[in-house]
């Protein structure tokens, strides 16, 4: 029992320890960009307003009076005890950048299949495939709002039988960028390459008189330019790192197929796509 209480009695305190915060005292620096820098004021002339300045990372900046707005001397911030930084942390400016991750598709085709006196019945409407892929891309910020990269897409499994995916993308990055989470619009134009088997009815000519019909596959393949555009959102780690996660619907601007069969006809398609994809990446 007095084990029981000496624990009830020792709880709270051991949580206060757990998150009591400590005081730290940075120099602010506001940058016209919209950008805040916490550290110290290296140097400062009085003359021509240039500030030499390191940040809380031990970076360098020399900057010069039309790139900060106003800075601030000695200003006390709470940081946490196990050194969990709870200030805001410095995003890419003009820095390259790399990725590595996941996507799914929500890979739509169309093939608006009409009958013919040969092809008397095959696939219409919408189909949906679902690739799981691995995403690679570089790309290159200006200006910490605008980025430009390009990316591949290239099937780790599921259907259809074969996928990829080759991306030209721009982010435009709206936020305040007050906090560590980024949010942006994504405009991206891809060429995107599927194979898959289609299946058609044709007339048996071997049953006469009376009409019969069997079912033949033709592998296809079907290549598409699309243009997309989402949102998406960056979660800032340290040292200029992150993960995003990103939507994007997306239409097809022009598709052709090509088709592996011995038959002296092919049926009339005119392929359409269209679809929703998800990305999840770790950016450095």
């Amino acid at each position: 029992m007095k084990l029981i209480i000496t624990i009830l009695l020792l709880f709270p305190i051991v949580y206060q320890a757990q998150v009591t915060k400590k005081p730290v005292v940075y120099d602010v620096v506001h940058l016209k960009n919209g950008k805040v820098l916490f550290g110290e004021i290296i140097e400062f002339a009085q003359k021509d307003g240039d500030l030499t300045f390191r940040d809380q990372y031990n970076r360098m900046y020399s900057l010069s009076r039309e790139m900060y707005d106003y800075f601030e001397e000695d200003k006390v911030f709470q940081k946490r005890v196990k050194n969990v930084d709870s200030l805001v942390r410095p995003r890419k400016i003009d820095e390259f950048d790399f990725h590595v991750g996941l996507s799914g598709s929500f890979a739509g085709t169309n093939p608006n299949f009409k009958p013919d006196s040969y092809y008397l019945s095959g696939s219409n409407g919408m189909y949906f495939y679902i690739p799981i892929c691995l995403n690679l891309g570089v790309g290159k910020y200006f200006h910490r709002q605008h980025y430009f990269g390009a990316s591949m897409d290239l099937k780790a499994f599921n259907d259809p039988s074969t996928f990829s995916q080759y991306n030209l993308q721009y982010r435009f990055q709206y936020d305040a960028m007050n906090n560590n989470v980024a949010r942006y619009i994504p405009i991206s134009l891809f060429f995107q390459s599927l194979s898959t088997p289609e299946y058609y009815e044709i007339p048996d000519p071997t049953l006469p008189p009376e009409p019969n019909y069997y079912q033949i596959e033709i592998d296809t393949k079907i290549s598409s330019l699309n243009l997309g555009v989402g949102h998406g959102f960056s979660f800032i780690g340290k040292d200029l790192h992150y993960f995003n996660v990103e939507f994007l619907f997306y239409k097809g601007l022009f598709a052709k197929h090509s088709m592996i069969t011995n038959t002296l006809t092919q049926p009339n398609l005119q392929y359409q796509t269209a679809g929703v994809q998800l990305k999840l990446n770790y950016h450095f």
